[in-house]
């Protein structure tokens, strides 16, 4: 009897591996091979860039020719000055023209997670949910507070955002808080997703002059008059000529307005996306080792695929994919 319970809890354990379910096309229009080498693998991934093991790193305008201190990861590239913070306390901005520190402070028990940078002024995000608003040139305070610490988050951490004289701060419990960077007074404060684990802020901008923000379990769109969501389970959001594309964790992208007004979308059965490039058409990264190109409209699709499954660090940026050490760039497919 008691052999029969073991193997009916080794049934129940194990038995569900053999159900799961990936991405299979019926057809595939072509392979694509990566265009060349980084000049190391990538160690680290966050909303805006990702790390070299030999410390370069990659922006959103590509492989950056300039090395970080030993032990930091680059978090964003702010206009002319790189965004990056060690794995404790540390954080450092450097001019990208002359390759400077422009300032470097410990931040004493709190991590950086997320930063942004603007007329001196540097805004950030740490680890225990706690905002700060620091002016550089006077090494002064002008906002801080702590939010709700949050248990686990998505890597794709959103960056605060420079909106005229406000700050945009995106937290890890699925709020966006707004701050007047003179002033340094809390302004409003906006719920996005209210679920207990990954609520952290993956996506921030500012469309057609609405912001725009998403959790992985919901994305708004607000102006002052009038606010608009949908509870949707993301895997990412991308923004391409007024159009918002949301790329679900059931394998759909979906084409919205920037009110967030559904307009098309395309399910792909079992598709688990993990980025995305953009030229004539949208290219989805699929994890099992494909591309899915779709015309911005939704209406077509072609399957290509790569020499391997995406089963390491991945950053996409415009039309290039950074898979470990490789590139790929779309020009072989347009």
């Amino acid at each position: 009897m008691r052999a029969f319970i073991w193997l009916f809890l080794l049934i129940l354990l194990f038995g569900g591996c053999s159900t799961k379910k990936y991405f299979m096309p019926e057809q595939v229009a072509g392979v694509v091979d990566f265009d060349g080498k980084l000049p190391a693998p990538i160690v680290d991934v966050l909303r805006d860039g990702a790390t070299l093991q030999n410390g370069q790193f990659i922006s959103d305008r590509g492989v950056e020719p300039y090395k970080l201190p030993k032990g930091y990861l680059f978090i964003k590239r702010a206009g002319d000055y790189y965004l990056a913070a060690d794995r404790c306390h540390k954080v450092v901005v450097i001019d990208a023209k002359s390759k400077k520190k422009i300032f470097e402070k410990d931040f004493k028990m709190k991590a950086p997670v997320a930063a942004n940078f603007k007329d001196g002024k540097l805004a950030l995000v740490f680890d225990n949910d706690s905002l700060l608003l620091f002016d550089t040139t006077t090494g002064q305070n002008i906002y801080s507070s702590t939010q709700s610490p949050d248990i686990a988050v998505d890597t794709k951490i959103a960056n605060p955002y420079f909106l005229g004289k406000l700050v945009i701060f995106p937290t890890l419990d699925g709020k966006i808080v707004v701050v007047d960077s003179e002033s340094g007074k809390e302004l409003r404060t906006l719920i996005v997703g209210t679920h207990k684990y990954f609520n952290n802020v993956i996506f921030l901008d500012v469309i057609d002059e609405k912001l725009i923000a998403a959790t992985p379990n919901k994305i708004i769109s607000v102006t002052p008059q009038f606010t608009n969501s949908l509870d949707v389970e993301l895997s990412d959001v991308l923004y391409v000529k007024n159009r918002v594309y949301l790329l679900t964790k059931d394998g759909r992208i979906i084409l919205t307005d920037s009110q967030l007004n559904p307009l098309k979308e395309r399910k792909f059965n079992f598709a688990h996306y993990t980025g995305a490039i953009y030229g004539e058409f949208i290219y989805l990264i699929e994890k099992s080792g494909y591309i899915i190109a779709v015309d911005k409209d939704l209406r077509v699709a072609n399957v290509f695929e790569l020499p391997e499954a995406i089963d390491n660090y991945i950053f996409t940026a415009h039309d290039t994919l950074y898979y470990d050490d490789k590139y790929f760039r779309l020009n072989k497919i347009q």
